[in-house]
């Protein structure tokens, strides 16, 4: 009785576990013997657990007749049923000789169907790295290299699965997080977003050629094989709270190859473009861009602060402790809200600047106060900007404040 209760709490542990386990993740082999007077040729692929469900690490091992290769390289989700294949793979090991470029025909998608990948290959043949590198290293290796080259080039290439055990050593960092290695397989280095809404734009660089694109963001499709016209120009994207990840997808090479479409980004009033015309991306079947957004009440007052410049506004002498502040938007009242501090104290936080006036009554300490303004948000008309009056006796003090998410505006207030 016991040994049947162990079998069912067991079974409940287990299965959960294996439906769970991802279907890329885990190792593949193709095996390619045409003739049998000739030695195979043997590829390996070992595929990491996904970074939030879209960034797979991958390595290759590629062996033939003496020669050993061994490559770095990320795959990306498109959809379900298909990864995409970074144009990059970064040599670990090329022994005796260096494939270079040749490594780009191993490119476009991977593709599962029954518990099998296929490659998908977007064709290159036209485009003048056919022959390149062939006889550099004299002749003693060219029909090996001509049985790889063509073998990555055209040959139907079938991975099965040989194990289930996912890459789990140090290339996954380094592929998954480019900024840590210095190695470009299509992840552009990070972008901090503190506004939680960006503006992207779809563009193509040369002329329109019929050149189809796919946006996601993390695993959710914003727009699917749509060619790029005026109909997807301008549009405006609500960030996840920590890491987003945009893949912008080469569906296909145009009329004109390669894809040149662009991939434009405003974000917190910078902008940034990701496009298939830059020699790092030609003939690439994507590109990530990673932003990476924080909510800024996630973070603590004094670290927003301290991260920013302090603007000198004015430094004022007054003759009694009790003062008082009254703000209002001097220009059209567009969400702006700030938050103040005294001598390092926080008085108000989260504070909105409305057109109507509103006050703040302060104590001041014997001696120099500081006062510092800072912005929350840039509102829906960037600087953040308010309207300051001091009251101190009977004597006022008018200043204009203009902060935005880099800048604070200080005010220095002498009690003699």
């Amino acid at each position: 009785m016991k040994r049947i209760l162990l079998f069912f709490l067991l079974s409940g542990i287990i299965a959960p576990a294996l439906a769970q386990a991802d279907k890329w993740a885990g190792s593949w082999q193709v095996y390619s013997k045409p003739w049998p007077h000739i030695p195979a040729i043997v590829m390996d692929l070992q595929i990491g657990a996904p970074e939030q469900g879209v960034l797979y690490p991958a390595k290759i091992k590629l062996q033939y007749d003496g020669f050993t290769g061994v490559y770095e390289m990320l795959l990306v989700r498109k959809n379900d049923r298909q990864l995409g294949i970074s144009r990059g793979k970064y040599p670990l090991q090329e022994t005796p000789f260096k494939l270079g470029i040749w490594m780009w025909y191993l490119n476009g998608t991977l593709d599962y169907k029954d518990g099998k990948v296929y490659l998908n290959r977007m064709w290159e043949d036209q485009f003048g790295i056919w022959m390149r590198g062939l006889y550099e290293d004299g002749e003693l290796w060219v029909n090996t290299k001509v049985m790889l080259r063509d073998f990555l080039y055209h040959d139907s290439i079938t991975f099965k699965r040989t194990g289930s055990k996912p890459l789990t050593d140090s290339s996954v960092r380094r592929i998954l997080y480019p900024e840590t290695s210095g190695i470009y397989l299509g992840i552009y280095d990070p972008i901090a977003a503190t506004d939680s809404v960006i503006t992207m734009q779809v563009e193509d660089e040369e002329k329109y050629d019929r050149d189809t694109v796919t946006l996601l963001l993390n695993t959710r499709s914003i727009f699917s094989r749509q060619e790029v016209n005026d109909n997807n120009r301008r549009q405006q994207i609500r960030l996840d709270t920590g890491r987003n990840l945009f893949v912008f997808f080469a569906d296909n090479y145009g009329g004109l190859p390669p894809n040149t479409g662009a991939l434009y980004a405003k974000v917190d009033e910078k902008e940034y473009r990701f496009d298939f015309t830059h020699r790092a991306n030609a003939f690439a079947t994507f590109m990530v861009a990673d932003i990476r957004h924080h909510r800024i009440d996630s973070i603590p007052l004094s670290t927003r602060a301290s991260g920013r410049v302090s603007t000198p506004v004015a430094t004022i002498t007054v003759d009694t402790a009790e003062i008082s502040l009254e703000l209002w938007d001097g220009r059209v009242e567009d969400s702006d809200s700030i938050s103040l501090s005294l001598n390092g104290k926080w008085i108000v936080t989260g504070f909105p600047v409305k057109k109507e006036l509103q006050k703040i009554a302060l104590r001041l300490q014997p001696g120099e106060n500081t006062l510092l303004f800072m912005a929350d948000n840039l509102g829906r008309i960037p600087p953040n900007t308010a309207e300051l009056m001091i009251r101190f006796g009977s004597k006022t003090k008018t200043l204009g404040l203009s902060t935005d998410m880099k800048k604070n505006n200080e005010i220095r207030i002498v009690l003699e």
